[in-house]
């Protein structure tokens, strides 16, 4: 009985599926949607206008930190480019993402190792 209450606990199998809003940040508002199939919406909520970019996500949950990488960009300010970030899990509804673009084909030497100030905190978007 002991074993499935722990199970019922654990972290879900895809923590980061769903939708994100970043908090405390003075930049740009995002949401960052996560689909399954690796999937994911970028949308920035400019004062003018709201612009989504779709983009292709990978994760490494058995790394530590976590990895996320998102891309390559085909459209955007990031076209062309690569997110490669690093994961902080703060809890089931919120987490801090720090990324550093760079050429898709590299090898992902550019990740952050740390998190510096860049680093933005989402929280998970209730409907």
């Amino acid at each position: 009985m002991i074993a499935l209450a722990a199970l019922s606990c654990a972290q879900p199998r895809d923590p980061l599926l769903g939708a994100w809003v970043s908090v405390g940040s003075d930049g740009t508002p995002t949401t960052y949607v996560f689909h399954e199939e690796g999937r994911a919406e970028w949308i920035l909520q400019l004062s003018e206008a709201t612009d989504t970019f779709e983009v292709a996500y990978r994760v490494d949950y058995d790394t530590s930190p976590i990895r996320l990488d998102m891309g390559p960009w085909s459209s955007g300010p990031l076209a062309g480019q690569t997110l490669f970030g690093i994961v902080e899990l703060q809890g089931p509804d919120r987490f801090r993402v720090d990324f550093e673009p760079a050429d898709p084909d590299g090898d992902g030497s550019e990740r952050p190792v740390t998190f510096s100030e860049q680093a933005v905190t989402f929280v998970r978007r209730v409907n």
